[in-house]
Parts: C-alpha cells; structure tokens; sequence
C-alpha cells in the first residue's frame, strides 16, 4: 500500500500526509491558562468538546475525522480519474472546520472590548488594558498550529495542481 501510495501521489504527499496525522493526533495545537490548562489537539477541535480535552482525552469523533482526512491520500490510489488528487483539499477543511469556532469567538470578544471602548473614555482606558491582556484564543496558538496550516496548505496546492496539470498536459 505505501509502494502503492508513493508511485501515485509522489513522496512529498505522503511526508505531508503524515505530518497532518501526527500533528492532528497527537500534539496540541493549542493551550489554554487558566483554572484548567488544556491542551487541545485538532482531533479535540474537531470533536468541538474541550471540556473532553480537560480531562485528558479525545472523544471519538475527532479522532475518526483526522483519520478520515488522512485516508484521502488512497483515493488517486482507489479511483483513476484526473479529479482525484482533489482529495487532497480535505484536510485543509477539516483543519478549517476545526479553527473557524475559535475564530468566531476571537471576533465576538474584539467587538465587545470596541463596544466597551465607545461607552466612554473610562471605559475606553478599561478595554486598552484588557485588549493587551485578553488576546483571545487564537492567541494561544503554539508552532505546532503553524506546521499543520502549512502543511494542509501545501496539501491542497499539490492536489488542486496536479488535477490541473491532468486536465491540461504540457505537451
């Protein structure tokens, strides 16, 4: 299967296949201080419970759609079509599916301290001092969430290219 694997999407793909599976498993993407530190991995974002995470766990969910993400380097493998390296977008929607929560609320907590800022100069002096604190959780991001963006990135670019270059071959 890997033999398999290297010959139709090349040896690149599957490093990058890899990385997203190891980093989407089993290294945390985010921390969160606080009365509990959680380490989320982006099966816990996934699964959208960090409750779960707190405790020392992933539930299931999660983990099924990093697994499934990962299998989607088998389908140029499965189906013999030029569309097939499409798949290779999938984890870069996951990892969007997993992020967009955190970005929805980061958004939210900025509106507040702008609203709070334009109640009035006490006021305003209050959300500058609590802007410089209260980053947000994207503010918690770790190098590992930078790795998996770029990696799910290079991804989709070398899934959406060589579909390209199957519909239009250099002659």
């Amino acid at each position: 299967m890997v033999r398999a694997a290297l010959a139709a999407v090349g040896v690149d793909v599957v490093i990058g296949y890899g990385v997203f599976a190891v980093i989407g498993l089993f290294v945390a993407l985010l921390t969160t201080d606080g009365v509990a530190n959680v380490d989320a991995t982006l099966a816990d974002l996934l699964s959208g419970d960090l409750a779960q995470a707190a405790l020392g766990g992933s539930s299931g969910r999660g983990v099924f759609l990093v697994l499934l993400a990962t299998a989607t380097v088998a389908v140029p493998i499965v189906w013999k079509h030029r569309l097939a390296p499409l798949a290779f977008v999938v984890p870069l929607l996951f990892t969007l599916a997993a992020f967009w929560p955190l970005y929805v609320q980061h958004r939210r907590q900025q509106e507040a301290i702008r609203a709070m800022g334009e109640l009035g100069q006490g006021l305003g002096e209050l959300a500058q001092q609590m802007t410089a604190e209260l980053a947000g959780p994207l503010a918690n991001l770790q190098v590992a969430s930078w790795l998996l963006f770029a990696t799910v990135l290079f991804l989709a670019i070398k899934g959406v290219g060589s579909s390209l270059s199957a519909r239009f071959p250099s002659s």
